[in-house]
């Protein structure tokens, strides 16, 4: 695997550039799904506030009632939908951070195999 020092420092820079471009591909992505969370917690509260003089406006308990079904129906099906929008974002995330660090290992595990059959 290493026949020379050089070998070894090029190894070991092909480590840090994974690991940067890692931690750069993670972080990134983290501030992307940070932003949507953020994002989508604003636009929440907007429409409960608008929920909240809608139901003020209802005339009887029924229609209030009724009306108030509705917007839970509504709210969660909303927060199902952006729950598995943000988690299929990490995932997209995670996969895309360590890819650069499985290519290395594996380039290097490979190399192990080769001169171990050699």
């Amino acid at each position: 695997m290493f026949k020379t020092y050089e070998d070894v420092i090029s190894f070991n820079q092909a480590n840090i550039d994974a690991l940067v471009h890692s931690a750069t591909t993670l972080t990134t992505g983290t501030e992307q799904v940070t932003k949507e969370a953020f994002s989508y917690m604003s636009k929440a509260f907007e429409t409960s506030i608008e929920n909240a003089k809608t139901l003020a406006a209802c005339k009887t308990a029924a229609e209030a009632l009724q009306l108030q079904q509705k917007m839970a129906q509504e709210a969660l099906d909303a927060a199902v939908a952006e729950t598995t929008r943000l988690s299929e974002m990490s995932t997209v995330v995670s996969k895309s951070a360590i890819e650069p660090i499985q290519k290395l290992y594996k380039g290097a595990f490979d190399s192990v195999k080769a001169a171990k059959a050699a």
